[in-house]
């Protein structure tokens, strides 16, 4: 028997995290979300390296600022 293994993510999140990303991203659409968020991460680290990376962390390149789909305005 093969076993299909797929590697898998998880970092730890507040409680309050936890229930905003269940009340706000419907189940079948978080996978899809965060594989978005991921390629672009892996993307974006690619291109400028540990400059991107500490931008992120520091806040100084918000989601908003790097993700590759532009959301429009009228969708708030």
């Amino acid at each position: 028997m093969t076993t299909d293994y797929r590697s898998r993510l998880s970092i730890e999140i507040s409680d309050q995290q936890a229930r905003e990303l269940r009340d706000l991203i419907p189940w079948g659409l978080r996978k899809q979300l965060f594989t978005v968020v991921v390629n672009d991460v892996i993307r974006l680290t690619r291109k400028f390296g540990h400059k991107f990376i500490a931008a992120v962390i520091s806040g100084e390149a918000p989601l908003e600022d790097y993700t590759s789909m532009e959301v429009p305005s009228d969708a708030d």
